[in-house]
């Protein structure tokens, strides 16, 4: 139902698709009815538990590099610091912090682009459809 009424289906939209699902024609009347009775109550319900995902704000980035020390000379230790402010849906706003060597970063941004490569792959287009008629 909760699915149902995210995507603000009609009565005769929520019939068609439980009576497509083989649902008996007695009960699909009853859920349609129950479905209209509290349309509003379910619409409150959704906004309240439905996930909502950060939105990025900016980032700030700074390298530092270490030239030296008197134990060791002639060595550059560059570090990558960066500063993610990111809103949730309440619109308060955060920070994030991540300070990390060029390698650490660099591996993290082979992993994320393999990630994203991998989304681009026919099965996972082929789950990402099927998950979304479900919801």
């Amino acid at each position: 139902m909760l699915p149902k009424q995210q995507k603000q289906l009609t009565k005769e939209e929520l019939a068609g698709s439980l009576e497509a699902g083989g649902v008996a024609g007695a009960v699909t009347a009853a859920l349609v009815s129950a479905y209209s009775d509290h349309a509003s109550l379910l619409r409150d319900t959704l906004k309240r538990t439905t996930l909502t995902e950060p939105q990025y704000g900016g980032v700030e980035w700074r390298i530092e590099c270490r030239t030296g020390s008197r134990a060791l000379r002639n060595t550059i230790s560059p570090n990558v610091f960066t500063q993610w402010t990111t809103t949730d849906a309440q619109g308060s706003k955060s920070e994030h912090h991540l300070n990390c060597d060029i390698s650490t970063l660099a591996h993290i941004t082979e992993k994320l682009q393999q990630a994203q490569q991998e989304l681009e792959t026919f099965h996972s287009r082929k789950l990402l459809r099927s998950l979304n008629r479900i919801w």
